[in-house]
């Protein structure tokens, strides 16, 4: 049986509730900014469990890395290292399955969004929790990935609570 998104977000919340996690309903900011998300959370400290408007099927899990400054100035083109780590990253999101998107500001490399989602027919806690498992595993992959292939990369994560603006859903 077809859920709505409100059923799919009641869901959600209760997988999350089970997790003892800290997380953030952000539907209402979401909407003040986008209606290209239907509603969102923001889960731990980078973890966007969204769902899209113009997707009723699914609900989209995704780890966001924002990269402070320093580290953003090694992820150029003309970095050899560089070209190295997209290949990579790209590999492992291949073989486990992942999407990946490099976030950009302007011209400089900002973060990389790691993602997938649940098809709204599979919607349990158990298909849940193991994508977001994957996802999550993966993103430690791709920091490990970063921090070999660049010896003074820091891999800090932007910690704050403000992910409003920094999902690559809306």
């Amino acid at each position: 049986m077809t859920k709505t998104s409100i059923e799919m977000k009641q869901l959600v919340e209760e997988f999350i509730k089970i997790t003892n996690v800290k997380y953030e309903d952000q539907t209402e900011k979401i909407k003040q900014k986008s209606d290209l998300v239907d509603w969102q959370f923001h889960v731990g400290t980078n973890v966007i469990v969204s769902k899209n408007a113009n997707r009723e099927d699914r609900v989209h899990i995704n780890v966001n890395m924002r990269f402070p400054p320093e580290d953003s100035k090694l992820l150029i083109s003309k970095n050899p290292s560089f070209s190295k780590t997209i290949m990579e990253v790209s590999e492992i999101c291949t073989v486990c399955n992942m999407g990946h998107q490099w976030i950009k500001d302007g011209q400089i490399i900002a973060g990389l969004a790691i993602f997938s989602h649940v098809d709204e027919q599979n919607l349990n806690r158990i298909s849940f929790h193991n994508v977001w498992d994957n996802v999550a595993r993966v993103s430690g992959h791709v920091q490990k990935i970063l921090r070999s292939n660049f010896s003074s990369f820091s891999s800090k994560n932007n910690l704050t609570d403000e992910t409003t603006g920094k999902t690559m859903y809306g």
